[in-house]
Protein backbone atom coordinates (compact mmCIF):
# COMPACT_ATOMS: atom_id res chain seq x y z
CA UNK A 1 0.00 0.00 0.00
CA UNK A 2 1.60 3.60 -1.04
CA UNK A 3 2.42 5.77 1.78
CA UNK A 4 1.05 9.89 1.71
CA UNK A 5 4.32 12.11 1.38
CA UNK A 6 4.92 13.93 4.51
CA UNK A 7 5.13 17.08 4.92
CA UNK A 8 6.91 19.50 7.28
CA UNK A 9 7.81 23.27 7.42
CA UNK A 10 11.30 25.04 7.85
CA UNK A 11 9.68 26.11 11.20
CA UNK A 12 10.13 22.44 12.14
CA UNK A 13 13.24 22.36 12.38
CA UNK A 14 14.21 25.29 14.12
CA UNK A 15 14.69 23.46 17.33
CA UNK A 16 14.70 20.20 19.07
CA UNK A 17 11.01 20.29 20.49
CA UNK A 18 9.84 20.58 16.63
CA UNK A 19 12.16 18.32 14.92
CA UNK A 20 11.14 15.82 12.80
CA UNK A 21 12.08 12.21 13.14
CA UNK A 22 13.54 12.93 9.24
CA UNK A 23 16.09 9.31 9.75
CA UNK A 24 12.73 7.24 10.04
CA UNK A 25 11.73 8.46 6.63
CA UNK A 26 12.92 5.79 3.60
CA UNK A 27 13.14 9.11 1.08
CA UNK A 28 13.78 12.79 2.73
CA UNK A 29 12.87 15.56 -0.20
CA UNK A 30 13.42 19.13 0.28
CA UNK A 31 10.64 21.26 -1.81
CA UNK A 32 10.94 24.54 -3.41
CA UNK A 33 8.49 26.41 -5.49
CA UNK A 34 5.01 27.98 -6.43
CA UNK A 35 1.41 28.04 -5.59
CA UNK A 36 1.47 24.12 -7.27
CA UNK A 37 3.28 23.09 -4.16
CA UNK A 38 1.74 25.89 -1.72
CA UNK A 39 -1.80 26.92 -2.15
CA UNK A 40 -3.54 24.18 -0.92
CA UNK A 41 -2.29 25.64 3.09
CA UNK A 42 -4.40 28.63 2.01
CA UNK A 43 -7.88 27.34 1.63
CA UNK A 44 -7.51 23.07 2.53
CA UNK A 45 -11.48 23.38 2.19
CA UNK A 46 -11.41 23.85 -1.38
CA UNK A 47 -7.51 23.74 -2.28
CA UNK A 48 -5.07 21.04 -2.64
CA UNK A 49 -1.61 21.04 -4.25
CA UNK A 50 1.18 18.77 -5.34
CA UNK A 51 2.41 17.98 -2.53
CA UNK A 52 -0.16 16.93 -0.82
CA UNK A 53 -1.38 14.53 -3.07
CA UNK A 54 1.60 12.45 -3.83
CA UNK A 55 1.90 8.45 -2.54
CA UNK A 56 4.92 6.57 -2.50
CA UNK A 57 5.94 2.90 -2.14
CA UNK A 58 8.54 3.68 0.37
CA UNK A 59 7.75 6.37 3.61
CA UNK A 60 9.14 9.61 2.54
CA UNK A 61 8.72 13.30 3.90
CA UNK A 62 9.30 17.03 2.48
CA UNK A 63 10.34 19.84 4.10
CA UNK A 64 8.40 22.86 1.98
CA UNK A 65 9.83 26.28 1.54
CA UNK A 66 7.39 27.18 -1.31
CA UNK A 67 5.01 30.22 -1.39
CA UNK A 68 2.52 31.40 -3.54
CA UNK A 69 3.38 33.74 -5.98
CA UNK A 70 7.39 32.53 -6.30
CA UNK A 71 9.29 32.73 -9.76
CA UNK A 72 12.29 30.98 -10.49
CA UNK A 73 14.19 34.23 -10.32
CA UNK A 74 13.45 34.63 -6.93
CA UNK A 75 14.11 31.28 -5.89
CA UNK A 76 17.51 31.02 -7.00
CA UNK A 77 18.90 34.35 -6.41
CA UNK A 78 21.11 33.99 -3.27
CA UNK A 79 18.91 34.81 0.13
CA UNK A 80 15.60 34.90 -1.38
CA UNK A 81 14.53 32.01 0.39
CA UNK A 82 16.84 31.92 3.38
CA UNK A 83 15.10 28.98 4.42
CA UNK A 84 15.70 27.22 1.19
CA UNK A 85 19.74 28.64 0.89
CA UNK A 86 20.04 27.55 4.82
CA UNK A 87 18.39 23.71 4.40
CA UNK A 88 20.68 22.85 1.09
CA UNK A 89 23.93 24.56 2.15
CA UNK A 90 23.90 26.62 5.71
CA UNK A 91 23.84 25.18 9.51
CA UNK A 92 20.59 23.53 9.04
CA UNK A 93 21.96 21.55 5.84
CA UNK A 94 21.56 18.15 5.19
CA UNK A 95 22.14 15.66 2.54
CA UNK A 96 18.76 14.97 1.09
CA UNK A 97 17.34 11.80 -1.49
CA UNK A 98 16.13 14.63 -4.20
CA UNK A 99 14.85 18.34 -4.71
CA UNK A 100 11.21 18.87 -5.86
CA UNK A 101 10.41 21.55 -7.58
CA UNK A 102 7.56 23.70 -8.82
CA UNK A 103 8.49 26.63 -11.07
CA UNK A 104 8.21 28.41 -14.54
CA UNK A 105 4.67 29.21 -14.24
CA UNK A 106 5.01 32.45 -12.46
CA UNK A 107 7.55 33.13 -14.83
CA UNK A 108 5.09 32.52 -17.52
CA UNK A 109 2.31 34.92 -16.16
CA UNK A 110 4.29 37.69 -15.14
CA UNK A 111 6.07 37.65 -18.97
CA UNK A 112 2.68 37.52 -19.95
CA UNK A 113 1.28 40.59 -17.79
CA UNK A 114 3.85 42.48 -20.04
CA UNK A 115 1.83 45.16 -21.94
CA UNK A 116 1.79 48.47 -23.28
CA UNK A 117 3.35 51.14 -25.95
CA UNK A 118 6.32 50.79 -27.62
CA UNK A 119 7.61 47.66 -25.94
CA UNK A 120 9.63 45.68 -28.24
CA UNK A 121 9.07 42.24 -29.26
CA UNK A 122 11.40 40.56 -27.57
CA UNK A 123 10.23 41.56 -24.15
CA UNK A 124 6.73 40.40 -24.65
CA UNK A 125 5.80 37.31 -25.13
CA UNK A 126 2.17 38.17 -27.29
CA UNK A 127 1.94 40.43 -30.56
CA UNK A 128 -0.49 43.66 -30.90
CA UNK A 129 -3.26 43.14 -33.15
CA UNK A 130 -1.21 45.34 -36.53
CA UNK A 131 1.67 42.43 -35.54
CA UNK A 132 -0.63 39.28 -36.03
CA UNK A 133 0.98 36.56 -38.00
CA UNK A 134 -1.97 34.59 -41.45
CA UNK A 135 -4.64 32.99 -39.80
CA UNK A 136 -3.82 29.97 -40.90
CA UNK A 137 -0.53 29.88 -38.18
CA UNK A 138 -3.44 29.05 -35.82
CA UNK A 139 -2.61 30.40 -32.42
CA UNK A 140 0.81 30.56 -33.34
CA UNK A 141 -0.23 34.37 -34.69
CA UNK A 142 -0.26 35.83 -31.69
CA UNK A 143 2.86 34.70 -30.32
CA UNK A 144 6.12 36.81 -29.98
CA UNK A 145 9.07 34.54 -30.82
CA UNK A 146 11.61 37.04 -30.18
CA UNK A 147 10.15 37.25 -26.92
CA UNK A 148 9.64 33.32 -26.32
CA UNK A 149 13.45 33.17 -27.47
CA UNK A 150 14.04 36.37 -23.99
CA UNK A 151 12.22 33.89 -22.31
CA UNK A 152 14.11 30.80 -22.88
CA UNK A 153 17.44 32.42 -22.32
CA UNK A 154 16.21 33.80 -18.88
CA UNK A 155 14.54 30.76 -17.57
CA UNK A 156 17.13 28.59 -18.32
CA UNK A 157 19.40 30.63 -16.72
CA UNK A 158 18.11 30.90 -13.06
CA UNK A 159 17.80 27.48 -13.46
CA UNK A 160 21.19 26.63 -13.55
CA UNK A 161 21.43 28.70 -10.78
CA UNK A 162 19.40 26.77 -8.74
CA UNK A 163 21.65 23.71 -10.17
CA UNK A 164 25.09 25.44 -8.62
CA UNK A 165 22.53 26.31 -5.28
CA UNK A 166 22.20 23.06 -5.01
CA UNK A 167 25.90 21.73 -5.67
CA UNK A 168 27.26 24.58 -3.05
CA UNK A 169 25.84 22.08 -0.52
CA UNK A 170 26.09 18.51 0.94
CA UNK A 171 23.05 17.57 -1.27
CA UNK A 172 25.37 18.15 -4.02
CA UNK A 173 24.11 16.00 -7.14
CA UNK A 174 21.39 15.50 -5.74
CA UNK A 175 18.46 14.47 -8.59
CA UNK A 176 15.89 17.67 -9.13
CA UNK A 177 12.56 16.95 -9.79
CA UNK A 178 10.40 19.38 -11.75
CA UNK A 179 6.98 19.21 -13.14
CA UNK A 180 5.28 20.60 -15.72
CA UNK A 181 2.16 22.16 -15.92
CA UNK A 182 -1.56 21.20 -17.30
CA UNK A 183 -3.28 23.58 -19.69
CA UNK A 184 -5.52 26.39 -18.38
CA UNK A 185 -8.64 28.04 -19.60
CA UNK A 186 -8.50 32.11 -19.36
CA UNK A 187 -11.62 32.95 -17.87
CA UNK A 188 -12.87 35.08 -14.82
CA UNK A 189 -11.64 33.05 -12.26
CA UNK A 190 -9.75 34.38 -9.33
CA UNK A 191 -8.61 32.89 -6.31
CA UNK A 192 -10.46 35.64 -3.93
CA UNK A 193 -9.07 38.18 -1.97
CA UNK A 194 -7.96 40.02 -5.12
CA UNK A 195 -5.84 37.23 -6.37
CA UNK A 196 -6.27 36.49 -10.33
CA UNK A 197 -7.57 35.61 -12.97
CA UNK A 198 -4.46 35.86 -14.28
CA UNK A 199 -4.33 34.81 -17.69
CA UNK A 200 -7.42 36.84 -18.95
CA UNK A 201 -6.05 39.84 -18.42
CA UNK A 202 -3.32 39.21 -20.90
CA UNK A 203 -4.91 38.07 -24.09
CA UNK A 204 -7.63 41.08 -23.56
CA UNK A 205 -4.92 43.27 -23.20
CA UNK A 206 -3.81 41.99 -26.68
CA UNK A 207 -7.46 41.68 -28.22
CA UNK A 208 -7.06 38.00 -28.42
CA UNK A 209 -10.22 36.78 -29.93
CA UNK A 210 -12.08 34.57 -27.31
CA UNK A 211 -12.21 31.79 -29.92
CA UNK A 212 -8.36 31.23 -29.78
CA UNK A 213 -8.19 31.54 -25.82
CA UNK A 214 -7.70 28.07 -25.05
CA UNK A 215 -5.24 27.45 -28.45
CA UNK A 216 -3.08 30.40 -27.14
CA UNK A 217 -2.72 28.60 -23.30
CA UNK A 218 -2.27 25.32 -24.89
CA UNK A 219 0.62 26.50 -26.88
CA UNK A 220 2.28 29.01 -24.05
CA UNK A 221 2.14 26.10 -21.58
CA UNK A 222 3.16 23.71 -24.29
CA UNK A 223 5.99 25.46 -25.05
CA UNK A 224 7.30 25.96 -21.49
CA UNK A 225 6.92 21.88 -20.83
CA UNK A 226 9.14 21.65 -24.39
CA UNK A 227 11.75 24.46 -22.69
CA UNK A 228 11.93 22.30 -19.05
CA UNK A 229 12.34 19.11 -20.90
CA UNK A 230 15.22 20.27 -22.96
CA UNK A 231 16.86 21.50 -19.99
CA UNK A 232 16.41 18.30 -18.59
CA UNK A 233 17.74 16.70 -21.23
CA UNK A 234 20.99 18.89 -21.68
CA UNK A 235 23.01 16.95 -18.95
CA UNK A 236 26.05 18.71 -19.23
CA UNK A 237 24.40 22.03 -18.50
CA UNK A 238 21.82 20.44 -15.82
CA UNK A 239 22.83 17.60 -14.52
CA UNK A 240 20.29 15.36 -12.43
CA UNK A 241 17.97 17.53 -13.52
CA UNK A 242 14.31 15.16 -14.30
CA UNK A 243 11.23 16.97 -15.81
CA UNK A 244 7.56 15.18 -15.72
CA UNK A 245 5.36 16.24 -18.39
CA UNK A 246 2.06 16.88 -17.07
CA UNK A 247 1.02 18.01 -20.52
CA UNK A 248 0.44 14.35 -21.39
CA UNK A 249 -2.33 14.05 -18.75
CA UNK A 250 -5.68 14.31 -19.52
CA UNK A 251 -7.82 16.56 -17.13
CA UNK A 252 -11.42 16.99 -17.00
CA UNK A 253 -10.89 21.01 -18.89
CA UNK A 254 -12.80 24.24 -17.38
CA UNK A 255 -15.43 26.10 -19.01
CA UNK A 256 -14.74 28.93 -21.19
CA UNK A 257 -16.46 32.28 -18.91
CA UNK A 258 -16.95 30.49 -15.72
CA UNK A 259 -15.83 32.15 -12.80
CA UNK A 260 -15.64 29.19 -9.70
CA UNK A 261 -14.71 25.74 -9.90
CA UNK A 262 -15.05 23.57 -13.32
CA UNK A 263 -13.71 20.92 -14.01
CA UNK A 264 -10.60 20.10 -12.15
CA UNK A 265 -9.70 23.29 -12.05
CA UNK A 266 -10.88 25.06 -8.64
CA UNK A 267 -9.95 28.72 -10.30
CA UNK A 268 -8.28 29.79 -13.34
CA UNK A 269 -4.66 28.30 -12.93
CA UNK A 270 -4.69 26.14 -10.00
CA UNK A 271 -5.88 22.43 -9.79
CA UNK A 272 -8.81 20.91 -7.41
CA UNK A 273 -8.01 17.99 -5.17
CA UNK A 274 -8.99 15.60 -7.83
CA UNK A 275 -6.75 17.42 -10.50
CA UNK A 276 -3.91 17.47 -8.54
CA UNK A 277 -4.34 13.88 -7.70
CA UNK A 278 -4.48 13.15 -11.62
CA UNK A 279 -1.03 14.41 -12.16
CA UNK A 280 0.90 13.78 -8.29
CA UNK A 281 0.33 10.35 -8.07
CA UNK A 282 2.36 9.32 -11.55
CA UNK A 283 4.82 11.73 -10.68
CA UNK A 284 5.45 10.29 -7.38
CA UNK A 285 5.83 7.12 -9.15
CA UNK A 286 8.34 8.69 -11.44
CA UNK A 287 10.48 10.20 -9.13
CA UNK A 288 10.84 6.50 -6.69
CA UNK A 289 11.91 4.83 -9.98
CA UNK A 290 14.47 7.10 -10.63
CA UNK A 291 15.83 7.01 -6.68
CA UNK A 292 15.72 3.30 -6.72
CA UNK A 293 17.29 3.02 -10.34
Amino acid sequence: MKKPLVLYSPWHLSSSDTMPPLGEFGWRFLAEGDSWFSIGALNPAKNSNLLFEMEFERSACAVNCASPGDTLRRMSQINTDRNYVALLRGKTARLWDGLLLSCGGNDLIDALGVHGAGIPQDKRLLLEAAEWGDAALGPRRYLSDAGWQTFRTYLAANLELMIGLRDSGPSRGAPIFLHGYSVPMPRPAGAGLGAGPWLLPAVQAYAIPEADYAGVARLLIERLAALLADCAADSARFPNLHFFDTTQIALDPALPGTEGESGDWINEIHLTWRGCAKLAVPWAAAIEQVLTA
